[in-house]
């Protein structure tokens, strides 16, 4: 499926959003983007604590751990629910624990939105994302992307990036090295290996933006190429 060209279309605030993941990377981004946006008038953050948004004007916060997903109540309808959840191994610390962040929340999440005025689901997957993969990562992603495919969801749209790229809160070093080896190799002419060039943040962050704006279609998949066309209004 690839990206549409959304103009910014309405002039005054209408849109509720909710974002899980807000202070992470690409959440970061996609915030700064919602909250300046004439189309949103509130943008609900659940979070495990306050965030630097809590006294915004647009912003209710719902403080949550991960673990109480299930509870999570909203006194309002909600148009576009951004899931921007991931972590490493390395972060996470066991195979486990990032299947708990990266599998068992996203679909606590997607359960809320089956059963809440079904609004449309963003989430932030891979690119090369399989159930049956061999790498753990891939598969675990691969899994989620099943699963949410499978639960009646009115509206999902589904972000497939290669290695991002950009300003993170933290150093990962194996990022780096990625972005470099890729960037150096995607530089052959080739569509195949084309498609692992790495993806910037600011472009992942726009897209969503932009895709929230878009047509609701059942299911929509935007991989690197479809994502790299945001990089130009990022």
């Amino acid at each position: 499926m690839n990206a549409v060209s959304c103009p910014e279309g309405k002039k005054t605030a209408s849109l509720t959003a909710m974002v899980l993941g807000a202070t992470g990377a690409t959440g970061r981004i996609l915030m700064e983007r919602l909250l300046t946006s004439d189309v949103y008038q509130r943008v609900i953050v659940i979070h495990y604590r306050p965030t630097s948004w809590a006294t915004h004007p647009k912003v209710t916060e719902q403080i949550l751990s991960l673990d109480q997903l299930g509870s999570l109540h909203c006194d309002t309808s909600v148009d576009e629910v951004f899931c921007c959840l991931g972590t490493t191994i390395r972060r996470a610390r066991s195979r486990a624990a990032f299947r708990q962040v990266d599998h068992d929340y996203v679909i606590a999440l997607a359960r809320w939105v089956c059963a809440n005025q079904k609004p449309r689901l963003h989430l932030i997957s891979a690119y090369g994302a399989n159930s049956k993969s061999r790498a753990f990562y891939m598969r675990v992603k691969g899994e989620v992307e099943t699963s949410l495919k499978a639960m009646g969801l009115a509206s999902l749209v589904i972000y497939q990036p290669s290695l991002l790229h950009g300003e993170r809160d933290e150093f990962r070093p194996a990022e780096q090295i990625g972005f470099y080896a890729l960037s150096v190799l995607t530089a052959i002419p080739l569509q195949a290996i084309r498609q692992y060039r790495p993806t910037r943040i600011s472009a992942l962050a726009e897209a969503m933006y932009q895709q929230s704006l878009a047509e609701r279609k059942p299911l929509a998949v935007l991989q690197p190429d479809d994502i790299a066309v945001f990089e130009q209004t990022a």
